[in-house]
């Protein structure tokens, strides 16, 4: 109980869904954008991120000053959540703890020794404790 795809014009190219007529279909080596994307646009994230480095002015202490755009929405967020605000306390915190696993993922671990190389200095140790240090010719 399959249906049949009947052929334009009696061809022998199949037309239908993802098949498009022969007459329809862009020419082999031809791009179906010619123009492209123009130059020197940009991508949401670049948009973001410029708009995030530009600089407001602000009012701390009395005194105007120039700050980044991130650097003021972090000081508002501190600022909501310093007062009590629920949802602000969340998310700075979130944000804190996020920042936190960052930095001691990166961290370099104070002794960073594999498992063999523990085992062949404990040996060494063990060798060392077995020398009498009262029998050396004092």
């Amino acid at each position: 109980m399959t249906k049949k795809k009947k052929n334009v014009s009696g061809a022998a190219h199949p037309v239908g869904r993802g098949n498009p007529p022969m007459h329809a279909q862009f020419p082999e080596g031809t791009s179906g954008n010619p123009k492209g994307r123009p130059k020197g646009s940009k991508n949401l994230s670049t948009l973001i991120m410029e708009a995030a480095r530009d600089q407001v002015t602000v009012v701390v202490g009395g005194k105007a000053r120039r700050i980044s755009t991130i650097q003021a929405t972090t000081i508002q967020l501190a600022t909501k959540a310093a007062s009590g605000d629920q949802k602000a306390i969340v998310k700075f915190l979130d944000w804190v703890d996020e920042i936190e696993t960052r930095a001691v993922a990166t961290r370099p671990t104070q002794f960073a020794l594999s498992a063999p190389d523990v085992e062949v200095l404990r040996a060494a140790y063990e060798r060392m404790k077995q020398c009498d240090p009262d029998t050396s010719g004092e």
